[in-house]
Order: C-alpha cells, then sequence, then structure tokens
C-alpha cells in the first residue's frame, strides 16, 4: 500500500485549509496508508463533530516544523505538503504541494535581509556546515525558492491562488477548489443574514471583518428591522481569541445579532438550512498588490452557504468572487454602503431573490465532494 504523508502545522484550527487537507486525508486514507504530519495530534472526534470528516482511518506523527517535516518525507511514497506558510523540501520519491495561498510580496526591508541572508545561507550550503536551525533561518530570511524544485506536482485551491503562486513562487499550478464539510438541504428560509467565519486578531491576517458586518447591518433600512431580520456571526474561536470575540459580541449588544462561536456541525448546519442571505466580507479595506494574503484565498463557507439555498452577497476580491458570479447566483460588493444598498434590494424583492437562491443551488455542485473525489481519483491514477 502507498505510504502518504500529508503535512498541516494548522490541524487544531479548524479553518478552510483544515476542511482542505482533512478531505484530502480522508479520500486518500480509504485506499492508501496517510499520515498526518504536524506539531500536534489533530482531535479526530472534533474534525468528525465540527468538520464532518473523518479521520479515524489515519496514523499521526509530530513533527515541529519544516526541518521535521523534510526529514519525514524520506519515509514516504508521497509526500504532501498542505501548510500554509511552509517551505518545507520534500525528500519523498513523489511530492505535491497544495497551496493555500503562497504568501505576500516583499516589501523593502525583508528585501534588505533578503540580500545580506542570501550569500551567507549559500556560504554555509557550500562549506557543508551543518547546524541546520541557523541554515533554516537564514533560507527562511533569503527568501530562497530552491525548495520549489524538490516537489512534482502543485495544485492551488482558487485561481485567485495559482495567480500569486505564478508571480511570487514563477511555477504553474492546477486547480483542486477544496469541497465544503457538509452538504445542507435548504429548509423553508427564515429572516437571517449569515456570516460564518473564525474569530480572531484581525491584525495583519485574512480577518472576517465582523465589526464591518455589524455595523452594515446597523445601516440596513430600520423597516427590515423591525419586521424581524436579523445578522448571525457563527465561527469557531481558539483560547487565544477570546478577548477579539467578546469585542464583537459588545459592538453587537443592543442589535438583533447573534454572536455564536464553537457550535457544532448540527448547529450549523441549521443555520445554513435557514438562513436567506449570506454575507462575506474579507479583503474590505486591504491593499490587493501588498497584501494580497489577507483576501480569502477560496472560501468553503461560501459553498456550503449556496448548496443550502442561502443567496450570497460577498466582496468583490479574492476566492469568493469567482466562486459567486454576479447576477447570476447571488452579488458582489464593494464598500459597506454597496452591502447595505444590495442587501436592501434583495429583501425588498422576494421573486429576485427566489431566483438567485435556485442558481446559487446549481452553482454549488461545481464545488462537491463528487467533483472532488472525480478529480482526485484522476490524478492519482496518473502517477
Amino acid at each position: 500500500m502507498i505510504r502518504v504523508g500529508i503535512h498541516n502545522h494548522h490541524w487544531s484550527t479548524f479553518g478552510g485549509g483544515e476542511v482542505s487537507a482533512g478531505s484530502l486525508a480522508e479520500e486518500l486514507s480509504k485506499t492508501h496508508s496517510v499520515t498526518l504530519l504536524g506539531p500536534h495530534k489533530p482531535d479526530f472526534e472534533a474534525f468528525r463533530k465540527y468538520l464532518n470528516i473523518d479521520l479515524s482511518r489515519c496514523q499521526f506523527e509530530e513533527v515541529s516544523g519544516d526541518i521535521e517535516a523534510s526529514k519525514s518525507s524520506e519515509n514516504f511514497d508521497w509526500f504532501i505538503n498542505h501548510s500554509f506558510s511552509s517551505r518545507t523540501v520534500n525528500r519523498a520519491q513523489f511530492g505535491i504541494f497544495v497551496v493555500m495561498f503562497p504568501g505576500d510580496p516583499l516589501r523593502a526591508r525583508a528585501k534588505i535581509k533578503a540580500m545580506i541572508c542570501r550569500p551567507l545561507w549559500r556560504f554555509l550550503r557550500f562549506t557543508g556546515f551543518k547546524f541546520e536551525r541557523l541554515e533554516n533561518s537564514l533560507r527562511l530570511h533569503a527568501h530562497d525558492l530552491s525548495w520549489v524544485d524538490s516537489y512534482d506536482k502543485f495544485f492551488a485551491i482558487s485561481n485567485y491562488t495559482k495567480h500569486w503562486v505564478s508571480k511570487l513562487w514563477d511555477c504553474d499550478c492546477e486547480i483542486l477548489y477544496p469541497p465544503p464539510s457538509r452538504s445542507v438541504i435548504g429548509k423553508e428560509k427564515e429572516k437571517v443574514i449569515l456570516s460564518v467565519g473564525r474569530f480572531f486578531q484581525p491584525e495583519g491576517r485574512h480577518s472576517k471583518k465582523h465589526l464591518d458586518l455589524i455595523k452594515a447591518f446597523t445601516s440596513l433600512d430600520s423597516a427590515f428591522i423591525r419586521d424581524g431580520w436579523k445578522l448571525v456571526l457563527a465561527g469557531g474561536c481558539a483560547e487565544e481569541d477570546q478577548a477579539y470575540l467578546e469585542e464583537v459580541k459588545k459592538a453587537a449588544e443592543g442589535f438583533s445579532i447573534d454572536v455564536v462561536a464553537n457550535i457544532s456541525g448540527d448547529e450549523l448546519e441549521d443555520l445554513y438550512s435557514c438562513a436567506s442571505i449570506y454575507w462575506h466580507a474579507t479583503g474590505l479595506g486591504e491593499s490587493p498588490l501588498n497584501n494580497p494574503s489577507r483576501f480569502e484565498h477560496f472560501g468553503i463557507s461560501v459553498v456550503e452557504a449556496m448548496a443550502a439555498g442561502v443567496v450570497p452577497i460577498v466582496f468583490e476580491k479574492g476566492g469568493p468572487s469567482e466562486i459567486v458570479q454576479p447576477g447570476i447566483n447571488g452579488l458582489h460588493w464593494g464598500s459597506l454602503d454597496d452591502l447595505v444598498d444590495k442587501t436592501n434590494h434583495l429583501i425588498s424583492d422576494g421573486s429576485w431573490a427566489d431566483t438567485l437562491r435556485k442558481k446559487s443551488i446549481e452553482r454549488s455542485t461545481d464545488f462537491d465532494k463528487r467533483r472532488y473525489r472525480n478529480q482526485l481519483r484522476d490524478f492519482f491514477d496518473e502517477i
């Protein structure tokens, strides 16, 4: 049986990256010997409960970072790097990198560091110096891309990611859209606007913009609020981000807004099934040239919402903009005022909303698990 190692440094995060990595592990473990690599063992029961992903057939090996992951890769027939920001050198017979996002363009300070560190790193390699942690640190600051050549295949999770991989790493990717972890059947819709995304401190990360969404909701036509419309913000929250969660809850006080964290998969499915409108705001106010990583890289939650018949209104840049076809199966927006105007219009025109809802369900099948399984099978059959 083919031995496969799947490296992810963030198994405990339960974000979109872990849905993608977990889905890959689940599928491959049906026919291959799969070992999950990372600093902490994934909670298999939590994966099942919160993400509807079965990892019970997988093994686990602890690796603390890129150096250890590189050493461990020698023990597998296939090594799959599915870790954001990793620069692990593959030493397996066949190496695959599933790219969430390649990072941001170098700023002036980083370019200066690279100019200093690059010759030092090359000198250490030439002399055969074996202090690996120093060498690895210099390699990272040198922004050396020689590790790219150790992989045989690159997959990008979206065209948005593919574009930046080509620009920053100078290599081509195939698109492997990650599948939704659940397929929800919509029921009778209620006056609910839903947004799903992890609660975490936003500085320097692709923030879900919860505070901006609260501001937008409070700016909706007051007649709709009086008529019973409410906003629900749902997502996971790690212990270290509780302060941010409390900030969001405080901002929501006094309004028809529910803030719910770390709910079960069943509870999340109930929200998808009854919600009418889905909001997604990642990327608002960020620079698409200097900080492209702060935009949504794909947007699994958008697909899950569409499958349940929730009409998506998503920010106009990043992964969700290629999932949602504006005016066909959802809407794009570029400012909070634009989001408010389009939401008001959608609420007031039930016939238009129903048309978009039907088309959003159809569109979601382009990203479902069946398509994902077929693409994986076709690829791995060729190896």
